[in-house]
């Protein structure tokens, strides 16, 4: 089985809110995409052929965000998953990389055609907002591993997460 190789950005802003965007979920639906279900993650996607983790990350971030990159920032988590996409179990594998930015008004530049058709929108979260929240988050337990992070000194060695 061919895994799926990927990289997100934990992007922090001034007041320590995360970047996060609002994704449907399922590749084909067949109800109304107002139906669908939604979750929570960090702006990132696929890398393309020959592409390097921090490459994809730069691209992904200016296309969804709009926001240059003038480097990756620190690799902090690996998270491996399994994943139904267009009904085939897909291994993927993610490289989620850190860094501190401005707070900016993010706005996507480049989205595929299938982003936009499951893309609903990018919001500043705080970490209390996270924990308080009924909506779905990826990785689910994406307060308590943020805790750390707004606290203490970044992981020197990326550590594996369960997404």
């Amino acid at each position: 089985m061919t895994t799926v190789e990927s990289a997100r950005a934990l992007l922090i802003d001034p007041q320590d809110r995360v970047l996060l965007m609002k994704l449907a979920s399922g590749r084909i639906a067949l109800d109304p995409p107002a139906l669908r279900k939604t979750f929570w993650l960090t702006p990132g996607g696929s890398l393309q052929p020959g592409e390097s983790f921090e490459d994809a990350l730069m691209r992904e971030i200016f296309e969804e965000t709009g926001l240059r990159l003038s480097h990756p920032g620190t690799w902090i988590w690996t998270s491996p998953k399994r994943i139904v996409r267009d009904g085939r179990s897909v291994d993927t594998l993610a490289r989620v990389y850190i860094q501190r930015v401005p707070s900016f008004e993010p706005m996507p530049t480049a989205l595929t055609a299938e982003e936009h058709e499951i893309f609903r929108e990018l919001r500043w979260w705080g970490i209390n907002e996270i924990a308080a929240s009924s909506e779905t988050f990826v990785p689910r337990e994406l307060a308590v591993l943020l805790k750390p992070l707004l606290t203490s000194t970044w992981p020197a060695n990326p550590v594996w997460i369960v997404p």
